[in-house]
């Protein structure tokens, strides 16, 4: 006997007639020559099979009515639609595509998928199924050759159990690929395992791992689409196409094919064709042009309307779109879905700057009333402005002129104290009112660091001088903010 090494690197159908020479050593009834040659049959390869791949494969969608659509290569099922790329002229093996979609409920689902199928079916018998085969028969081989080797019954069948879950899995992962074969591959792996259960002890029985798969049944393969089916294709898949952009560049393929054929496709074919293209492209356009208008003309309505708290313009903008489109047909749904949310949101800011108005001019004679109760003080901040100023910079001013600004600052902020301002003034109120305590301890620090000769509580008088002067400022703002009626959003 050829020792391990040698008998592994056998190849594959050699390894399973050593391994079926070596079972009848162990098997109470001795393997049959018809099984060996079967098996060793089955296991060889077959000749003549391609095994390089060709070009993107031509699949065809039925439609209900009959007529059908070429898809390079796979198509998606999206919902309610049929996505796929459609060749539309150029060179054979470089097409020029189109993606586009047509509805879903117009296919006929059961011829479509049956070509489907058998594509796919032949396309990898041609492409991979040899080679695929070739590598399970060799895993077969191999699994078989380690049972013959190994002396441990429960190792075999482990083995054995590998081998013929392998077998199960592959019709269904193969397109049924040389199905038979494989059924009859498992069936004889079956006998093993069964003959190795015996051997254990074990009483158990199991079916198949999984139900037989055959491969697709064969269909009649259509050719690539001629020029005159192209167009056609084109010109159906524009009827059906639910995007306006997707019908218009449709028909200008088909236009396109249409002036390349016209010196080989039938004159009176090519003329009426063209005729009814240009028809449907011009209406197309035409609409697009309409609803174009429409959605520009209903926007700038109601925008102007709702800049000028119109609520009503808004809704007869609305109203407007809404009859408009009844009398173009209702063409451009996914359009008008979009106008009428961009109005409905203008409609909804219409009404937000309507409620922001009448609310201003609820309480503006109370906000007017107040800047008129706020104005000396507001002067007053105003005039000590240079004061601050030189405490700020600690160039002065002298203590003349502290004492007067004091009193000033001082009566200033009494005033302000007597004032009970509205709601919507009461952080203005507040700005100013810090505004001038600060000022009048600018003064007093400015007048306690003359008095003591101590630079720090110049500093201190200069740090409550900036802070008065910034609070001042953004009280003024404040406060013409709050006097200013609400601007549209």
């Amino acid at each position: 006997m050829a020792p391990p090494s040698e008998r592994l690197a056998r190849p594959a159908r050699g390894r399973v007639l050593y391994f079926l020479h070596s079972w009848q050593k162990v098997k109470s009834t001795p393997t049959p020559l018809s099984v060996v040659l079967v098996l060793a049959l089955l296991l060889a390869p077959r000749a003549g099979m391609a095994q390089s791949p060709s070009g993107a494969l031509l699949f065809r969608i039925f439609l209900n009515d009959g007529r059908t659509m070429t898809s390079y290569g796979e198509y998606a099922r999206l919902g309610d639609r049929v996505v796929f790329s459609m060749p539309l002229g150029g060179q054979a093996d470089n097409p020029r595509l189109h993606l586009t979609s047509i509805p879903a409920d117009q296919v006929d689902w059961t011829a479509t998928d049956r070509y489907r199928d058998a594509l796919r079916a032949t396309h990898y018998a041609d492409t991979r199924g040899e080679q695929d085969f070739a590598a399970m028969s060799t895993e077969i081989a191999g699994l078989l050759n380690e049972i013959a080797l190994s002396k441990d019954p429960p190792a075999q069948l482990t083995l054995a159990e590998r081998a013929l879950r392998v077998l199960a899995d592959w019709p269904r992962q193969h397109y049924g690929y040389r199905s038979e074969e494989v059924r009859q591959i498992q069936a004889l792996v079956e006998e093993v395992v069964s003959d190795l259960r015996a051997k254990l002890g074990e009483n158990r029985f199991d079916l198949n791992l999984v139900t037989g798969v055959a491969p697709p049944p064969p269909v009649p393969f259509l050719p690539p689409p001629s020029l005159k089916e192209s167009i056609e294709q084109a010109l159906t898949a524009a009827n059906l196409a639910d995007s306006p952009n997707d019908r218009v560049s449709l028909l200008q393929s088909a236009l396109v094919l249409l002036n390349e054929g016209r010196t080989t496709l039938p004159k009176k074919w090519v003329g009426a064709a063209k005729a009814d293209a240009t028809r449907a492209l011009n209406e197309e356009l035409e609409v697009t042009r309409a609803y174009t208008e429409l959605r520009t003309k209903a926007l700038e309505r109601a925008n102007r309307a709702a800049a000028a708290a119109d609520v009503r313009g808004v809704e007869r903008a609305l109203a407007d779109v809404r009859k408009r489109d009844a009398k173009l047909g209702m063409r451009r749904p996914d359009e008008i879905t979009a106008v009428l949310a961009a109005l409905e949101g203008r409609l909804d800011a219409a009404r937000r700057y309507r409620l922001a108005l009448d609310q201003w001019n609820a309480k503006e004679d109370a906000l007017h009333a107040y800047r008129d109760a706020v104005r000396k003080p507001f002067d007053e901040l105003a005039r000590a402005r240079p004061v601050l100023e030189d405490i700020r910079t600690l160039a002065g001013p002298e203590r003349s002129r502290l004492a007067s600004f004091r009193s000033r600052v001082g009566g200033g902020l009494d005033r302000v104290r007597r004032v009970d301002p509205p709601a919507d003034a009461r952080a203005v109120h507040g700005v100013l009112t810090s505004a001038l305590q600060m000022a009048e301890s600018a003064a007093r620090l400015r007048l306690d660091a003359i008095v003591s000769g101590d630079l720090k509580r110049a500093w201190d008088a200069s740090a409550a001088a900036a802070g008065s002067l910034m609070l001042a400022a953004r009280a003024r703002a404040d406060l013409e903010r709050i006097l200013q009626p609400p601007q549209p959003q």
